[in-house]
């Protein structure tokens, strides 16, 4: 298994950070929605003619629970996450976190690269 550098240990967690809030607030506009749907699906189920009808409209309200029960699990999973991110008493920490992931990137790249030792007390080919 290859080692993480700390530089990438870094970097995952600042985007799980962005992208759990991003995505807690996609889910919850998903839970919205499918709460409206299911108002349209029981106004259909009012009105509908037959039993097929029905059967059909009972089908998309059961897929939509379905959907909706997904939505809103993965919402509470991210919640605290996303409120971390967005808490603006955690603004200056994770600005920190970007100052050294920066500084961590550029010490791996200077490790990284080609070094040469340049001799200071000079040619080793001069003889007292």
């Amino acid at each position: 298994m290859k080692e993480q550098k700390p530089s990438e240990i870094i970097e995952e967690f600042l985007i799980f950070l962005e992208e759990s809030s991003k995505e807690h607030i996609k889910c919850e506009q998903t839970v919205d929605l499918c709460g409206k749907r299911n108002i349209d699906y029981l106004h259909d189920m009012e009105f509908a003619k037959d039993k097929g009808e029905r059967n059909r409209i009972a089908t998309r309200i059961h897929r939509n629970q379905v959907q909706r029960r997904t939505a809103k699990d993965r919402a509470l999973e991210l919640e605290k996450p996303a409120a971390f991110f967005t808490d603006k008493n955690n603004k200056a920490f994770i600005g920190q976190l970007k100052r050294l992931l920066k500084e961590q990137k550029d010490r791996e790249a200077y490790l990284a690269k080609d070094r040469e030792y340049v001799r200071r007390a000079g040619d080793d080919n001069v003889n007292p």
